[in-house]
């Protein structure tokens, strides 16, 4: 069988266009040949930045021999899990049910039909190859069980996602109990939760330092404080170039799994401004800065949009590109090696494979400053002289392939990373940054008909939209919009949220699903409820609906979101890390949310004060002069510049003394 992936899109198919097997995209063609041969297919799921399946395709798919039994035996279809999530989603889940875990490369095999038979994540080449073989017997000998086998299995994944709401609203919840829920699992001494691997998990500390903050729960704040110490320190950060890597392989942070992508370094910026401006804490904006930069040198497209992720390898290697030896240090430092190595852990913590070093940063500037008998502005100025020599001598290494598709949900993450950090940090560059990326992403990724794309590459946008792709983009506009008071951002959020509520909308449930109704279908239409690295695009859209809420003053906005709170309400407590999206969301309704608008020539005035603050619990408006958005309408007066503080659609008087109303409304640091 002939590969057909050299043209594909996805830079992951791509990489597997040499390989000997018969390997097609997933597309009807694909199973029709399927029916017609009588044959099982392989639905193999990875990602471009995904070591193991590097390992898998070297050692399997490379095989020649391995390779001529399943184009024999079965039609092979290659998957990007990013590009197509609703098909990850729904293999990953049935890959759950038969074995009790997952992860990529994922390896499913399934009837023509889509209904899944059988599945593991790495197998050895010798193991493979019993699978392919014991699977071509069984289904010849015996198709009627495997046929039964596969309708158990699908049975199961329709029932996973049965949710529905109540009618008595959202119900007192029991803040203490769901924190202790997650500081059973804290690591106190290293930061984060759990051992190895670990992973950052931005959502999840975003609950925790708003937890903290409002409810005052100092255990909280200190748990967040050592969390986002210890991994700016760590080898999972990247010291010379910023930007973390996808998580830590060991339990200090320490040794990277060195892929980067788009999705964590878009949340840990928004988590590092935000935890400066709630803690005051400059080195926190200074890393979210740091991560800002990385993107922009690493990931952007000069075009428009952010690309997906850096692979983990370099030259065959994983690491390769981010580490030293001591001699390539000391050749490019020269006198300036030793209090580096010090620094950095040279030679000692930070040794690593084959006598390389991991750079970390155990130490603060001012105890670097100490030890050397320097002023601490000296200190910071021979770091930075340092670590810019040496990242210009690392640009110059063979790079991490670059995966550079756009995906729609990741860069709305982005465009609301940009947004609250520019409120939170005042920097403007972040703000510019934001409306270029909404601007690129309004006019290529929404179609004519009012829907998103979810995939652009080399120019051109396709892959119908799922429901990740509506919420994370509209509530980064959202955002957007309180960072610039531009309406037509917030016009464009509330279109995107109007086509989802038409095109994912379950009548059994007040979720939504992850595909359209009129997106190709699948063979599950599933629902993701629970945050994964990313929040949960439920969780997210809910967040939107109570937002526009608030500036159309629209209550089928926030009977649905209440709707849909209901429906997960009920289970989060008892495994709160895994709703840490939704519980962020319930915790801010009753701190209560409320809007804080702001009318009149002076508004310009008022967005600026509002930077540097840790207002979470604000939803700002404001304009020059009239406006027809609900909030704001009917409240210009040409004679003075008027404040209103609202909620749920109902504003207080005005006051002309905008400057104390926002003092009285911000969070004390």
């Amino acid at each position: 069988m002939s590969n057909s992936l050299a043209h594909a899109a996805s830079p992951y198919l791509r990489q597997h266009k040499d390989n000997p097997v018969g390997w097609v995209e997933w597309n009807d063609a694909a199973f029709d040949r399927a029916r017609r041969e009588n044959k099982l297919v392989l639905v193999s799921i990875g990602y471009a930045a995904c070591h193991w399946c590097h390992v898998m395709a070297h050692e399997s798919f490379e095989d020649e021999e391995i390779a001529e039994v399943m184009n024999r035996h079965y039609v092979c279809i290659k998957v990007d899990r990013e590009e197509r999530p609703d098909v990850d989603q729904i293999y990953l889940e049935a890959v759950q049910l038969m074995t009790g875990h997952g992860g990529w490369p994922l390896n499913c095999f399934i009837l023509p039909d889509g209904r899944p038979v059988y599945g593991g994540t790495y197998f050895r080449p010798h193991q493979w190859k019993n699978v392919l073989e014991q699977l071509t017997a069984l289904w010849a000998q015996d198709s009627a069980a495997v046929s039964k086998q596969a309708e158990q299995i699908t049975a199961h994944l329709r029932k996973i996602d049965a949710r529905t709401g109540t009618e008595n609203g959202i119900e007192p919840i029991n803040w203490q109990h769901v924190y202790e829920n997650f500081a059973m699992r804290f690591d106190k001494s290293r930061g984060g939760r759990g051992s190895a691997p670990k992973f950052p998990m931005p959502c999840e500390w975003q609950f925790l330092l708003r937890y903290g903050v409002f409810k005052k729960n100092e255990g909280a704040l200190r748990q967040g404080r050592l969390t986002l110490d210890r991994m700016a320190a760590g080898g999972i950060y990247d010291h010379l170039g910023g930007g973390f890597a996808r998580y830590s392989t060991d339990g200090e942070w320490k040794v990277p799994h060195f892929e980067k992508m788009l999705y964590d370094n878009a949340q840990l910026l928004e988590l590092y401004a935000e935890a400066g401006a709630a803690l005051n804490e400059s080195r926190y904006c200074e890393v979210a800065l740091d991560i800002a930069e990385f993107l922009e040198r690493e990931l952007s497209i000069p075009g428009g949009g952010y690309c997906s992720a850096l692979d983990a390898d370099s030259e065959g290697e994983e690491g390769k590109h981010y580490v030293w030896t001591r001699e390539e240090l000391e050749k490019i430092l020269g006198d300036r090696y030793a209090w580096f190595a010090d620094y950095c852990g040279v030679e000692g913590e930070g040794l690593w494979e084959h006598d390389r070093n991991i750079l970390l940063r155990h130490q603060s500037l001012q105890q670097l400053a100490d030890q050397q008998g320097w002023a601490l502005e000296a200190a910071r100025k021979a770091w930075e002289t340092a670590r810019r020599d040496l990242l210009a001598v690392r640009e110059q290494r063979p790079k991490p392939m670059l995966d550079d598709k756009i995906l729609t949900s990741w860069n709305g993450l982005l465009l609301k990373a940009f947004s609250t950090a520019y409120r939170h940090t005042g920097e403007e560059v972040l703000r510019q940054r934001a409306i270029h990326l909404a601007d690129f992403l309004l006019a290529k990724a929404v179609k004519s008909n009012g829907g998103l794309w979810h995939r652009g590459w080399n120019g051109a946008f396709a892959i119908e939209g799922f429901l990740e792709d509506y919420a994370l983009f509209a509530e980064g506009l959202i955002e957007l919009y309180q960072a610039t008071f531009e309406e037509k951002y917030l016009v464009a959020a509330k279109d995107i949220a109007e086509y989802a509520l038409r095109h994912f909308h379950d009548p059994e449930s007040p979720l939504l699903f992850f595909t359209a109704d009129n997106a190709p279908p699948v063979l599950v239409r599933k629902k993701e409820v629970m945050d994964n690295v990313i929040p949960s695009s439920n969780a997210a859209f809910a967040r939107v609906l109570l937002l526009l809420s608030e500036y159309y003053a629209e209550p089928r906005y926030r009977d649905r979101a209440e709707a849909m709170l209901t429906g997960v309400h009920g289970e989060f407590p008892a495994y709160a890390p895994a709703y840490a999206s939704w519980a962020q969301t319930l915790f801010m309704e009753g701190v209560p949310v409320s809007a804080l608008a702001v009318v009149g020539s002076e508004v310009e005035a008022f967005q600026k004060m509002t930077t540097g603050r840790y207002l979470p619990h604000l939803r700002l408006a404001g304009c020059k002069s009239r406006s027809e958005l609900p909030l704001l309408r009917d409240k210009y007066n040409s004679t003075a510049t008027l404040a209103f503080h609202c909620q749920k659609g109902v504003c207080d008087l005005p006051s002309e003394n905008w400057k104390k109303m926002l003092d009285d409304f911000s969070m004390p640091v």
